[in-house]
C-alpha cells in the first residue's frame, strides 16, 4: 500500500497530467477487475466443497462424531467469510454519493446495536450538538457503504469493551472544512505499537479475523474524500472520521 504521503503526491500528479491520469484510473479499474475475477474463481470451488460436506453430513449423520468434522465447518465458514471481505475491500473505492440525511444513518446503526448494548451491560450513547444537525441532513454520502464503515467500528468498540464500560458515537462540525463521527470507548487500550499498521489490509491481531474490517473502513473513508485515524490510551480508544464539508 501507498503511504499518505505518497498517496498525496500521486494525487499531485493526476491533478497536473490529465493523460496521467487516464492511465492510472484505467490501471486502477482494471486491477479491481482482476481481483473481483479472482474473488469469484475462488468462490465457485468453495461452494462446491461446502454443499459436498453438506450432503455427506446428510446421508452419513454420524460423520458429525468425528473430532475434526466441526473445524471442517468452521474452516469453511472463515473462508467464505473472508471472500465476503475480500470483495468489499476491492470495491471500497466504488461509492455512489447521494444527499441524504446522514445522521438518520448513524442513529440507524446505533439503534442495530443497542440490544447488544443492554444484553453486555454498555452504555451506548449518540451525542450531536443541535447546531450541527443541520450540516448532516443532507450530506453526500454512499449510504451502503458507510453503513460498513461505522457498523464495523462499533463492532470493534463493543469487542474491546465490557459490562460498565460505555461506547459513544459523537458527531461534530468543524466549519468551514469538515465534520467529524467519532466512535470513543474505555475499554481495552490498543498497544502502541499496532497503531501504525491498524488500517493496513490482512494485518489482524485478533483470533479468527480477516484483517480487512478497518482496511474496508479506511479504504470507503477515502473514497468520500475524508480520512479516519484512530488515538489509543488507557483512559479512551477512539475512531475518528473525518469527512469534508464541501
Amino acid at each position: 500500500m501507498l503511504t499518505n504521503e505518497e498517496e498525496q503526491r500521486l494525487n499531485e500528479l493526476m491533478n497536473s497530467n490529465k493523460e496521467f491520469a487516464y492511465f492510472i484510473d484505467k490501471a486502477h479499474q482494471e486491477g479491481i477487475l482482476l481481483a473481483s475475477q479472482i474473488s469469484h474463481e475462488f468462490r465457485n470451488p468453495l461452494t462446491l466443497i461446502k454443499s459436498t460436506v453438506q450432503l455427506i453430513e446428510s446421508m452419513h449423520p454420524e460423520i458429525k462424531d468425528f473430532k475434526y468434522w466441526d473445524q471442517l465447518n468452521t474452516d469453511i465458514s472463515e473462508s467464505e467469510a473472508l471472500l465476503t471481505d475480500f470483495s468489499k475491500f476491492n470495491n471500497g473505492l466504488n461509492v455512489i454519493l447521494k444527499k441524504q440525511d446522514f445522521l438518520l444513518l448513524i442513529k440507524s446503526v446505533e439503534c442495530t446495536f443497542r440490544p447488544m448494548a443492554e444484553q453486555k451491560g454498555i452504555d451506548l450513547t449518540l451525542s450531536i450538538a443541535k447546531e450541527c444537525v443541520p450540516y448532516f441532513s443532507n450530506y453526500p454520502h454512499d449510504p451502503i457503504k458507510m453503513q460498513q464503515v461505522f457498523k464495523n467500528l462499533i463492532r470493534n468498540a463493543f469487542e474491546a469493551t465490557e459490562k460498565g464500560n460505555y461506547i459513544n458515537i459523537e458527531c461534530k462540525v468543524h466549519t468551514p472544512t469538515h465534520l467529524t463521527v467519532a466512535v470513543h470507548n474505555n475499554g481495552q487500550m490498543i498497544p502502541e505499537e499496532i497503531l501504525p499498521t491498524i488500517f493496513e489490509p490482512f494485518i489482524t491481531y485478533k483470533s479468527g479475523g480477516s484483517g480487512l474490517g478497518l482496511a474496508i473502513s479506511s479504504r470507503i473513508v477515502k473514497a468520500h474524500n475524508g480520512i479516519i485515524t484512530v488515538s489509543s490510551s488507557e483512559e479512551k480508544t477512539s475512531f475518528i472520521v473525518n469527512l469534508p464539508l464541501n
